[in-house]
């Protein structure tokens, strides 16, 4: 009976993720971040490479058995080594943190596995997980962990407008004229097609109201500040926040949209109007200040000088200090990066940058365990100190209005 019952749930749950995406795809929204327990999944695939764990792949039923079709999945990013023993086509009850989900046909999860127990069979997945639910102390560490700030109530039609009116907004600013959106686009700015939350809670809304200049070694390919009074066009601040919303949702919650691949966005010519644009109105890269004992804990990390070897940090270094070409132009200012960036998206960008960000021009470093780990406690601190006023980040405007320089 019991087996039933797990049975007809896994095929509620398929019937109703298969429904018509462009609906149930915006019913994601609330769940990346979430910490689910004692799931019982199906390890389907698991990938070994120089003694490593590399992929592991769970799915929610047995896909050898015709009984039960379904096509939701969820791949591993964080805890792969935990899998390391455990046999592939075997059950498993795992504790994961859910960082994204996107819906087509079923859906693509992607994971943090916190931990995992194998199991002969469904049944007795279940009622283990039934009997590590009701001992107290199990029950007491689930309750401190961490969960996703609440987020604003909003019923499904409201989602789908918004987003849909960002879709169209987008098209408006031709956005996809130098960026990649949703798998579609050039490579002239960075992407923004990336899995999982990215930003800190209100800093796209607010960059995208008053854009700064963050990569020191480039000076003539900017973002154009869409709500000043000359711009082409000119948004309003609710626009630029359903931009925002749409572009941290559309991330994590759904696939590359094959309608907005027949957007031609190689005619929109950005390219060239940005150049002229900022040539004629040049502005000079001035970085932020840091603090001298903030300086002194940065130059002591032997990691972070891997990084400087492309990117700059506040004013420890800048192009005057060095050949230019040592700069990426591509590169932004470290210490801007850590005031905007997610910490879980750094330390996992860190790990594998194209699993997060597909267009990515960063390298994997090969960095190990506890150098991801420093890093990210370092951009913990700049937060820290940036939040307590002790460090001012020095946000340089594109204005462009008439008769203003940016110098």
């Amino acid at each position: 009976m019991l087996k039933f019952i797990i049975r007809a749930q896994i095929i509620f749950i398929c019937i109703f993720l298969l429904l018509p995406s462009h609906a149930f795809a915006l019913v994601s929204e609330g769940r990346p971040g979430n910490p689910y327990f004692d799931q019982v999944l199906f390890l389907q695939k698991k990938v070994i490479e120089d003694n490593k764990v590399v992929a592991v792949s769970l799915a929610f039923t047995d896909p050898r058995s015709n009984e039960d079709l379904c096509l939701n999945r969820m791949d591993v990013f964080g805890g792969l080594e935990m899998f390391r023993e455990i046999p592939e086509k075997n059950w498993v009850l795992v504790d994961f943190r859910l960082q994204s989900l996107i819906i087509a046909e079923g859906f693509a999860g992607d994971a943090d596995v916190s931990w995992v127990e194998a199991c002969p069979n469904v049944d007795t997945c279940t009622e283990w997980g039934k009997q590590r639910s009701l001992d107290p102390q199990e029950q007491e560490r689930r309750a401190n962990i961490s969960r996703p700030k609440a987020v604003v109530k909003s019923n499904l039609e409201d989602i789908s407008q918004r987003l849909e009116l960002g879709r169209k907004l987008v098209k408006v600013a031709r956005c996809r004229g130098c960026h990649n959106i949703e798998g579609t686009g050039p490579s002239h700015a960075p992407s923004l097609t990336w899995k999982r939350i990215k930003y800190d809670r209100g800093w796209l809304e607010n960059y995208l109201m008053s854009p700064y200049r963050m990569r020191p070694a480039m000076d003539n390919l900017m973002m154009l500040n869409y709500t000043s009074p000359n711009a082409m066009p000119s948004l309003q601040r609710e626009e630029v926040k359903v931009i925002a919303q749409y572009l941290e949702s559309v991330a994590i919650s759904s696939a590359p949209s094959d309608d907005w691949r027949k957007e031609l966005w190689d005619d929109y010519d950005c390219l060239g109007c940005h150049v002229k644009l900022y040539k004629s109105d040049p502005l000079v890269y001035q970085p932020t200040v840091l603090p001298e004992n903030t300086k002194a804990k940065l130059e002591a990390s032997s990691t972070l000088s891997l990084c400087l070897g492309c990117h700059t940090f506040g004013d420890m270094r800048t192009i005057e200090k060095g050949p230019p070409e040592i700069v990426h132009p591509f590169a932004p200012d470290l210490f801007l990066a850590f005031e905007k960036l997610d910490l879980n998206f750094i330390s996992n960008f860190l790990e594998e940058p194209t699993h997060l960000v597909p267009l990515t021009k960063m390298p994997n470093l090969g960095l190990n365990n506890n150098q991801i780990i420093e890093i990210k406690d370092i951009a913990q601190e700049i937060k820290e100190e940036i939040e307590a006023g002790r460090i001012k980040p020095n946000h340089m405007y594109y204005n462009l209005d008439k008769g203003s320089t940016n110098n």
